[in-house]
């Protein structure tokens, strides 16, 4: 019996080594009437690559173009038509609203004499231009994801990565905290000037206009700062979730901290620390090490705070082994303190302005009555 298998190119190999998922024939034709196996693409140096059916869709990257997981993907930035809708409605109205509203405030600043108004004015306009920073990411979000369609799966890997998804973390971010900062200095202004009672707002002079304009810089200043600290490269090692490698075919899709201590154990040896107390500059170092320098420092790309959903959204919702969920916590935990505010300070506006309502109508009831009482003693006494 012939146990030789003759492959298209004339090589020769044991019958054994046919659909062992190995291009053993050299030009893929051992492998190729195959129904035992899935036959990725040909990688960058046009050679074949085999798996199991076993491994397509399991959650792990098998082929070096990662195609065994992308080929069932259905994944999109934004999922559901209902929510791509949303998405588009409520940013071009918010943008318009806002736009609107923001010049309307400007074209009366110059009309108000009441330093009290101005404050409250300025803060009205700060809440529309952080309202219309949200507005902004929304309707962006949505063209993003128009733009990229069913082939997200193919470029989610480039998308989380990049500027662009940082960029719009960062609006979408110092937008939401703008209003709700200057929501909650707006609320606060409210209460006080109603526990001050009928005393008179100072005039409109640069002293209060300097105020005006610090309260507002200092909302911009401590929201942008929020949005743009996960992004320092100072601070990495708290907020880089992986890196991606697009060029090295072995480290497929993102490698977190733990994926690179396999790698780094079979070249290095055993290290002394371990792998996940290492900073990314020391993993980085060691990755570039296992190449040969005629290649260059090799292409990396850092999975920031903001790329870890395709909507680019501040991580507010963190496991227990996030390098920043403290910082998320932190700032999810000042956010809960001004909703408090706000809402505490909206109750006592109203308990307070209940509370004068009834005194000012106390006080017409008894001079309606004192009147009638002096009109029946003149009747009383012309009798």
């Amino acid at each position: 019996i012939d146990k030789t298998f003759v492959c298209q190119n004339h090589n020769c190999i044991p019958y054994h080594k046919v659909c062992d998922l190995v291009d053993d024939c050299g030009d893929g034709s051992d492998e190729e009437s195959c129904t035992n196996h899935f036959g990725c693409s040909p990688n960058y140096n046009n050679s074949q690559q085999y798996i199991p059916h076993s491994s397509v869709g399991d959650g792990t990257y098998d082929c070096v173009n990662l195609e065994d997981e992308l080929i069932s993907c259905n994944t999109r930035v934004i999922r559901g038509i209902l929510l791509k809708s949303f998405a588009w409605l409520i940013g071009i109205l918010s943008v318009t609203f806002n736009i609107v509203v923001t010049g309307k405030g400007v074209s009366i600043l110059s009309s108000i004499t009441s330093s009290d108004r101005l404050f409250d004015q300025v803060l009205i306009m700060v809440i529309s231009f952080g309202d219309f920073l949200v507005g902004g990411y929304l309707a962006t979000i949505a063209a993003v994801d128009t733009f990229f369609s069913k082939n997200f799966c193919r470029k989610q890997f480039e998308w989380l990565v990049s500027s662009e998804c940082s960029t719009l973390g960062v609006i979408s971010t110092a937008g939401s905290q703008v209003s709700l900062f200057s929501m909650t200095l707006l609320s606060v202004s409210r209460l006080w000037k109603l526990t001050k009672g009928l005393c008179p707002s100072k005039p409109v002079d640069k002293k209060e206009i300097m105020k005006v304009v610090s309260a507002a810089l200092i909302v911009f200043s401590f929201s942008f700062s929020i949005a743009i600290i996960p992004l320092l490269p100072r601070f990495e090692d708290d907020f880089v979730n992986a890196i991606y490698y697009p060029d090295v075919k072995f480290l497929k899709g993102f490698y977190h901290k733990s994926d690179f201590k396999h790698p780094i154990t079979e070249y290095y040896g055993k290290p002394r620390y371990e792998v996940t107390d290492l900073s990314w500059m020391s993993i980085r170092k060691l990755t570039q090490n296992m190449f040969t320098n005629r290649n260059g420092e090799l292409e990396h790309h850092l999975l920031h705070f903001y790329g870890n959903d395709p909507v680019c959204l501040f991580k507010y919702f963190v496991s227990p082994d996030d390098p920043q969920r403290w910082y998320s916590l932190g700032i999810l935990g000042l956010n809960f303190i001004c909703f408090t505010i706000i809402t505490l300070s909206y109750v006592l506006v109203n308990i307070i302005s209940l509370q004068s309502s009834s005194q000012v109508g106390e006080g017409a009831a008894a001079i309606i009555i004192r009147k009638r009482n002096q009109k029946l003693q003149r009747k009383v006494h012309s009798g």
